[in-house]
């Protein structure tokens, strides 16, 4: 545990991702890490700790001409889930990786859990990215036999006819109760600032999170 605390842990870029910081997906080799956060996630009963790492890369100084100075270098964040098979020991389970700086799409990636039905565990990642395009939310369970299974939002499939298309900057669903609050935009509402509020009951069946209740509420005037 130490070891992951103290010094970042080099892991393959995972299969998933678009950005990827390996010696393919970044402008040269990767220079050094920090790490930033080490710490357990909320629920202690689970046993996971997540961590933030800070990578840099530079292009090899080949060219010294002021076109491969500043812009030449990278930037990059990589959060990673470990769990605690015995104590004192860290093992890696899930990780992501996005670059950061004023051109990089994502602003943040934010990992929660919760214990889920037949000794797994809900996995939530809230992807938010750069400026007023919101936040977006994706599932995984952590299955006993320590697979993954992806986990399909059918809810938003069986909201009434024009719901889905007036939440403008995604969901926030807590993974504990499963329960969700969403801005909801009218035609003349602006960007900033929604007229009401979209708040949802939600279960998980199967491989799903389903809808289970729904309501509509104006917001405050400030």
């Amino acid at each position: 545990m130490a070891r992951a605390q103290d010094k970042c842990i080099v892991l393959p870029p995972a299969p998933e991702d678009d950005d990827s910081l390996g010696s393919g997906g970044m402008s040269g080799p990767l220079r050094r890490c920090e790490v930033i956060e080490f710490r357990p996630l909320a629920d202690a009963a689970l046993g996971w700790t997540v961590a933030r790492y800070r990578w840099t890369s530079a292009k090899p100084a080949a060219d010294p001409s002021p076109r491969s100075a500043p812009s030449d270098v990278r930037t990059a964040e990589e959060v990673v889930l470990f769990d605690t098979p015995t104590p004192g020991q860290v093992r890696p389970i899930w990780h992501d990786r996005f670059s950061t700086g004023e051109d990089a799409v994502w602003r943040s990636v934010t990992p929660e859990a919760a214990p889920a039905r037949g000794g797994s565990t809900l996995l939530s990642v809230m992807y938010c990215v750069n400026g007023t395009g919101g936040c977006g939310q994706e599932f995984l369970r952590r299955n006993r036999n320590r697979s993954w299974t992806g986990i399909r939002q059918a809810w938003l499939d069986q909201l009434p006819s024009g719901f889905r298309g007036r939440i403008r900057h995604g969901s926030r669903i807590d993974p504990h109760s499963l329960r969700a609050e969403a801005g909801f935009y009218g035609d003349g509402d602006p960007n900033c600032c929604p007229s009401e509020t979209l708040f949802v009951e939600l279960a998980l069946r199967g491989n799903s999170l389903v809808l289970v209740h729904h309501s509509v509420a104006a917001r405050p005037e400030k």
